[in-house]
């Protein structure tokens, strides 16, 4: 008798910052459009959903804005600050 061998799934890589901000601005764009439905409910959830993602865009933007200065900052001194900044 044959024991199957399981299948692994392959894991995506991470993501970056970039991407994520991607992401998320295509998202913001689809709920600023469901935003003009005629149901009351779906703009109320829409609006929740507008909030929320938007607070996350702007800690993205920040985060990478951070990550910018700090690439500088280093290049400055002529080399890292940390070693345990970022994983590769």
């Amino acid at each position: 008798m044959q024991t199957e061998k399981p299948t692994y799934l392959r894991r995506r890589k991470p993501g970056d910052i970039g991407q994520l901000k991607r992401v998320l601005w295509g998202s913001l764009l689809e709920i600023e459009d469901l935003l003009s439905s005629d149901d009351p409910t779906i703009k109320i959830k829409a609006a929740h959903a507008l909030a929320t993602l938007s607070g996350c865009y702007l800690k993205a933007l920040d985060v990478g804005d951070l990550a910018v200065r700090l690439d500088r900052v280093e290049a400055a001194m002529g080399g890292t600050i940390h070693e345990f900044r970022r994983p590769a």
